[in-house]
């Protein structure tokens, strides 16, 4: 079961385990931290992103670096710029623009997100990292 951080359109974050995420269905499962012998019923189209992480508490003292030189991944990069206002720089092939979100990796190689899907509709821009 993969480690999962759900961050909502509304700010809300939600920690848990799923087995379902999948950006092909409309909704996932959760068992939550707070509540992990049931499930939460998760929208993508109410979401900002989904975090797959090593680790729910992370390195609180952790800055990542936005330089790509050491990124793990080949591909575009690029940093998501969040309606809230949030960035998050990383590594991505961009779907095709009628999708509902893609999948991004992050550019820091000491990063606790393995990887995230982001949702287009909780996107302002994309821009191309130097």
């Amino acid at each position: 079961m993969n480690k999962i951080v759900v961050h909502g359109n509304d700010g809300s974050i939600s920690k848990g385990h799923s087995s379902d995420f999948t950006p092909m269905i409309p909704y996932f499962h959760l068992a939550t931290l707070e509540e992990p012998a049931d499930s939460v019923k998760f929208w993508l189209e109410n979401l900002k992103a989904v975090f797959i992480v090593m680790d729910f508490d992370g390195d609180p003292l952790h800055k990542d670096s936005h330089d790509f030189k050491k990124a793990p991944f080949l591909g575009r990069h690029i940093v998501v710029n969040f309606r809230d206002g949030e960035k998050f720089y990383g590594i991505s092939e961009l779907s095709h623009r009628d999708s509902t979100g893609f999948y991004i990796f992050p550019g820091d190689p000491d990063s606790n997100t393995i990887r995230a899907y982001v949702l287009r509709s909780a996107i302002a821009s994309v821009d191309i990292a130097n």
